[in-house]
């Protein structure tokens, strides 16, 4: 790097409202924790963003090619989480997106997965190269301890700025001492699920992802290693693009609205050299359909999509709604369908897939995770109660063109095939019978099979009493007492044998 430069120092301070947040760990997983930080290159404009985390996960780099920071932008920014100047004079960077981060919490997020960041950092037409390291280990000392004026102390850095080439313009972050338990989750190679192998998507293209994604037997996002696992939950969140072919063929025009959005922001994310896309790939082996979802209200407006498809949506991680807002996720695809009943369409609830862009209005009703929403705000309320109502509609068509078209469709093949069963048995009982029997026999249930109102009967289980109910009354009909006796005792032997 180059020489000594100028130097400076300073502390990061949280405001008290949020410490307990922090304290207790605000993310839920490594995954959280590093879209937090691909957002931020997002709104710094940048359009690639390189992750490498392999191969022990020691040390975590994290570059992009976005518009950098200088020494003063870095103390704005971060002097004071919560308190964020990211929106100060607009709501969206200078390439016209709309920046995700609003308080400046994500970038200290970090803290979960390391005790040490370093960043680089210069602007185009600059000669300036800011490098910051940030160390978080007062973090181990009590909290009364670490109080400062209006806030908590939260990390100490130490900067210097040099010189660099003019041209440049790029962001490279170094996570140094990655903790254990986030160490063994990034670099995890071991299988998630007893007796089965470990599956890794380590060193795939997109499209060789998109065809893991797609094959039947994957359950859930666990049947990859903890590595894979959190690849995608990383995809999940972020502005990337979406897999060739992650709809069928025949909904693309239905949602291709929502491919070119992402497309338009020109953002693209690697993972270890592996591109990451929107781990959404729908592959149905059934009927299906797709319901286009729009809302304008008063206090929120949304639009969307709701898929679904013959059988339980797969991998798990995708059933339920996922919630956009500014192009980033909500946390995950919510499986309740915030908080939709349980006793209604119970079955078809878990065949649904869906994905809802709300504007700007939600963000408000956005927990400080960005990660929940408070069930409480206006936006929420409004928006839950919308989908509710459309998903009724929903799981009501998903009922009928799905559910119960299947179900007549494996009826009718059901039905067919006890009639052939039939047919067989007939024809191989024909010399006992005589031929003029065994053509009655055929005739009449051939002819039933193909009455809509009559065919069931070929489908009619009878207990054993019922049996005994209708061949007696036969035998009545056309057997003397004593040849009705032998047949009912033959008849009872076979049964019970």
């Amino acid at each position: 790097m180059p020489g000594e430069g100028t130097k400076f120092t300073g502390e990061i301070t949280v405001a008290a409202r949020i410490i307990d947040y922090l304290s207790s760990g605000l993310y839920r997983n490594p995954a959280a924790c590093l879209k937090e930080l691909v957002n931020n290159a997002y709104d710094a404009d940048a359009s690639t963003v390189r992750i490498y985390v392999k191969p022990d996960a020691d040390r975590i780099i994290i570059e992009d090619d976005g518009s950098g920071m200088t020494r003063e932008e870095f103390v704005s920014h971060f002097s004071r989480i919560s308190e964020s100047h990211k929106r100060d004079g607009s709501e969206a960077t200078k390439s016209g997106r709309p920046k995700v981060g609003k308080i400046g919490i994500g970038f200290i997020a970090a803290n979960e997965l390391c005790e040490v960041i370093e960043l680089f950092s210069t602007k185009a037409g600059s000669a300036d190269l800011l490098h910051v390291t940030i160390d978080f280990s007062e973090l181990k000392k009590p909290i009364e301890q670490r109080r400062r004026p209006g806030g908590i102390f939260k990390a100490g850095y130490e900067g210097t700025v040099t010189e660099t080439a003019k041209a440049d313009h790029y962001t490279r972050l170094f996570l140094r001492g990655v903790k254990g338990g986030a160490k063994g989750i990034l670099a995890g190679a071991r299988a998630q699920v007893k007796n089965r192998d470990a599956r890794s998507l380590y060193g795939l293209n997109a499209k060789s992802v998109e065809t893991e994604l797609k094959k039947p037997e994957l359950k859930t996002w666990k049947d990859f290693d903890t590595y894979s696992e959190t690849m995608l939950r990383v995809a999940l969140n972020v502005p990337v693009q979406y897999h060739a072919n992650w709809m069928p063929a025949r909904f693309r025009k239905r949602v291709a609205s929502f491919e070119k959005a992402v497309k338009k922001l020109d953002f693209s994310v690697s993972y270890d050299n592996t591109e990451l896309r929107k781990p959404i790939v729908f592959s149905p082996h059934g009927r299906s359909l797709i319901v286009p979802f729009k809302h304008v209200g008063k206090n929120v407006s949304a639009r969307g999509y709701f898929y679904a498809q013959h059988g339980i949506v797969r991998p798990i991680e995708l059933q339920g709604v996922m919630i956009r807002v500014r192009n980033a996720g909500v946390g995950e695809y919510d499986s309740s369908f915030l908080g939709f009943p349980q006793s209604e369409f119970s079955l078809i609830q878990r065949w649904v897939s869906g994905e809802v862009w709300a504007d700007d209005r939600l963000e408000e009703a956005m927990n400080i995770d960005r990660s929940t929403l408070r069930e409480t705000h206006p936006a929420y309320v409004e928006l839950r109660t919308t989908i509710h109502e459309a998903l009724r509609k929903v799981f009501s068509r998903a009922r009928k063109n799905i559910y119960s078209v299947e179900s007549d469709i494996r009826r009718d093949s059901e039905v067919q095939k006890q009639a052939k069963n039939l047919a067989l048995t007939v024809s191989e009982s024909a010399s006992v019978l005589g031929p003029k029997v065994a053509s009655n026999l055929k005739r009449a249930w051939a002819r039933t099979a193909k009455r809509p109102t009559e065919r069931d009967q070929l489908l009619k289980r009878y207990q054993i009493s019922e049996l005994y109910e209708v061949v007696i009354q036969a035998a009545k009909e056309v057997l003397d007492r004593r040849q009705m006796g032998r047949f009912l005792d033959e008849l009872t032997r076979r049964l019970r044998q």
